[in-house]
């Protein structure tokens, strides 16, 4: 089918230099005909021979040799036109049988039993014609894009059918990102929503930032290139240490992240597995008392504490007297708008003041009840 379609293509070009050929040649010969001269009738014509001196014979007024000058350039043209218009005759006749070709092909094809399958048995096929790769390249010759081409009614079956888009081998170059963006974003579209099998490629990563469900992609993440030095979870997902570990090696490697981390040990743990960060930007569950030991991470230079701090029992100002930070030049905290003493928190105004002293846009809030 595909030949067919590339004959019909070849058909319509070969067309389109048919047409110019022929309108050259129809050209010629209507200059031909306008031509103002005559051929001269010797029967009828006024002839003098002064002597044998053929350059002197004459026809009315004209010179035998002008004239027959002229008639040669007139014959070379004719036979000129009359060997194009063979050869156009010749192209002609070969594509005369080509269009028949294809018009006995497609009436085999009308009558196969192919083009007469249900979408479903179709669809089953069309699935086993995908390559047996576990994750698919687009490529105009691979299915399912290839499946695309062939006619419109296979089309609308393989573009409805999520199953063949559920897998992609992402690539990432400079050369060719946005050419390659959007095929992959049509490529995504024709998934539907259902889950999707992933294989991410990059050459020189250096930054990246993750929306969504997390522990799905910790394998693919931790297999990233040595040149990711930036990695960001904006979204509220809290890290453990379990899911901190899911993630190795990939920490050892970055300079700057943004995570929201579930306890006192996995904001340790993450200082640890991270020992060239010099950027932190964090937020912290403190919900029971832990033992810590301490501390020090030589290169951090900046420390951004964000979102909500929940301490029930141990005071945070406990994780910042476990770490020691000698290299640190940055600490925001103007994002921390509340600092809650859950109801089994038992602190004094002299541990509150301290909050305020680290964390000057601090607002305290201790329950009433427990003053």
């Amino acid at each position: 089918m595909t030949d067919d379609c590339n004959m019909y293509v070849q058909t319509v070009d070969s067309n389109v230099n048919f047409s110019t050929a022929v309108t050259d040649v129809i050209g010629a010969l209507q200059n031909i005909l306008r031509s103002q001269a005559t051929i001269a009738d010797l029967g009828n014509s006024t002839a003098t021979i002064p002597s044998r001196n053929h350059a002197l014979f004459t026809l009315k007024g004209r010179s035998l040799n002008a004239i027959l000058t002229e008639r040669q350039q007139q014959l070379d043209t004719l036979k000129t036109v009359m060997e194009s218009i063979q050869n156009i005759h010749g192209q002609l006749v070969e594509e005369q049988d080509k269009v028949i070709e294809s018009i006995n092909l497609h009436e085999r094809l009308g009558s196969s039993a192919l083009w007469r399958l249900p979408t479903e048995i179709l669809s089953h096929i069309f699935v086993y014609c995908l390559p047996e790769d576990e994750y698919l390249s687009p490529a105009s010759r691979l299915a399912p894009i290839l499946l695309t081409r062939i006619c419109r009614r296979w089309r609308e079956v393989v573009v409805g059918m999520p199953r063949l888009w559920c897998s992609l081998r992402l690539e990432v170059q400079h050369d060719d990102w946005q050419q390659r963006a959007f095929c992959y974003e049509a490529w995504l579209k024709r998934t539907l929503g259902q889950p999707l099998s992933l294989a991410l490629h990059f050459y020189a990563l250096q930054e990246l930032s993750i929306v969504g469900h997390t522990a799905a992609i910790a394998q693919p993440i931790s297999q990233l290139p040595s040149t990711l030095t930036s990695l960001k979870f904006p979204g509220m997902w809290w890290f453990d240490l379990e899911l901190l570990a899911s993630f190795a090696p990939v920490w050892a490697q970055l300079t700057e992240v943004e995570i929201y981390v579930d306890k006192q040990d996995a904001f340790i743990r993450l200082l640890q597995l991270c020992p060239n960060l010099s950027s932190l930007k964090t937020g912290i569950v403190v919900s029971q008392v832990q033992p810590l030991e301490p501390f020090t991470h030589p290169t951090l230079e900046s420390l951004h504490v964000c979102g909500r701090a929940w301490i029930f029992g141990n005071p945070l100002s406990g994780v910042f007297n476990t770490l020691s930070l000698p290299n640190l030049r940055v600490l925001d905290s103007s994002s921390l708008e509340n600092l809650n003493f859950g109801a089994v928190a038992i602190t004094t105004e002299e541990q509150r003041a301290e909050y305020v002293a680290l964390m000057p846009f601090l607002k305290v809030v201790v329950d009433p009840d427990l003053v």
